[in-house]
């Protein structure tokens, strides 16, 4: 079967978390993508460990699918050679701090002369517009300043980072996302365009309700720990031998919740008639279904709620995910073949087309892998790689 992308040609110039993702997930969908590195520093992904072989898990996690050479941008033969790769290319991903590719004479006004077809990709933390263009941004900065932070963590404890970067792994797909839109437009138009992605805009869309209720009613969200502004009781709850989230989202959910814990006499209390009953009476509900639900393990519980029709889980850790057998049935954890390690266990592919799947066809390359090779495809001798290596332009 043909893969939705094949025969795209992808410049991956980016690095960490929300550009490598991005040309991951284009890489995944069949594209062909060529990651470009800083001779000898490479993507600082490469410092995240933990370590097998020298390799971090920071970059074996976000680099599949993709060849790799080194190229100093900053070098006029560096920029010769990106250009000659720009003319072939169909993508190109990059996530600089805004004016640092235009700085090196490479911005999308430049690339767009040499390819008129050219999809070129920016991801900044603020946009490449506005007061805070020019700001550099991490994950965690970010949830700081757009509220995210405000609103994790415990009521009467301090702003809480959220466990997994969700904001540079969203906003690579959001890039994912418009660039193809912008193929599907080339389609029909033969015209190339900028797509412009950043964390604050993934980040404040990512707001929705809670955003949406201040604009419209001036509410202002604050910390539930696993709680939630706007339905009681939807969080976690501590059981003899764990954690688990219950989910009674809804009045039918409610009532079966209170049935399966033999407590219909809460059914029958005014402060908890309704859901904004509910919310509004959280402090004095929440202790009471906390005491009820100590006194079961979370198996037992699960099990309770279950037949109920109250959807519940417990508080995995991610080794309890990896071997879940959920997670196999759905190819979530596959194996690829790797020059250096042996067995390499990676994630897999998260979203399934029936007639155009993608796949993991290259392992996540070792730094400059494939300069040689590349270099020679654009035409280039023995004696000029040799020079390149010497200047240190590779």
């Amino acid at each position: 079967m043909t893969a939705p992308l094949e025969g795209i040609k992808v410049l991956d110039l980016s690095r960490v978390l929300a550009g490598p993702y991005c040309a991951q997930m284009l890489g995944d969908m069949g594209a062909d993508v060529l990651k470009i590195e800083e001779p000898e520093v490479g993507d600082e992904s490469r410092t995240y460990g933990p370590f097998v072989e020298g390799e971090a898990a920071g970059y074996l996690s976000m680099n599949r699918n993709k060849q790799a050479m080194t190229l100093n941008l900053k070098a006029p033969e560096g920029q010769e050679i990106l250009k000659k790769l720009v003319a072939g290319a169909d993508v190109l991903v990059e996530n600089f701090r805004t004016g640092t590719m235009e700085s090196m004479g490479l911005g999308y006004e430049v690339l767009s002369r040499v390819n008129p077809r050219l999809i070129y990709c920016s991801i900044t933390a603020f946009g490449t517009s506005g007061p805070y263009k020019d700001r550099a941004g991490y994950e965690a900065l970010m949830q700081a300043h757009t509220g995210v932070m405000s609103i994790t963590g415990e009521p009467q404890g301090a702003p809480v980072r959220c466990g997994v970067s969700f904001l540079d792994l969203s906003t690579g797909m959001m890039a994912a996302f418009g660039i193809m839109n912008a193929l599907y437009h080339r389609q029909k138009t033969s015209m190339g365009q900028q797509v412009d992605a950043s964390l604050l805009e993934t980040s404040i869309s990512y707001l929705s309700l809670l955003a949406v209720g201040y604009l419209i009613g001036g509410v202002v969200s604050g910390r539930y720990g696993s709680g939630h502004p706007a339905i009681v009781p939807y969080q976690v709850f501590e059981a003899k031998d764990g954690y688990i989230f219950v989910a009674a989202a809804n009045q039918r959910l409610w009532t079966r919740m209170c049935e399966a814990l033999n407590r219909r006499d809460l059914l029958e209390d005014p402060r908890f008639a309704t859901q904004p009953d509910r919310v509004k009476h959280r402090n004095v509900l929440v202790p009471i279904l906390q005491s009820e639900i100590r006194k079961y393990d979370t198996e037992e519980l699960v099990g309770v709620m279950d037949r109920a029709g109250v959807p519940s889980n417990r508080v995995n850790r991610i080794d309890d995910v990896m071997n879940d057998p959920q997670t196999h049935a759905r190819e979530m954890v596959i194996q690829v073949p790797h020059p250096k390690i042996r067995d390499l266990k990676l994630l897999g592919i998260p979203v399934k087309l029936s007639q155009s799947p993608g796949s993991v066809r290259r392992p996540p390359p070792v730094t400059g892998q494939h300069t040689e090779e590349v270099l020679k495809e654009l035409g280039y001798g023995d004696t000029q790689v040799k020079e390149l290596r010497q200047k240190k332009v590779i």
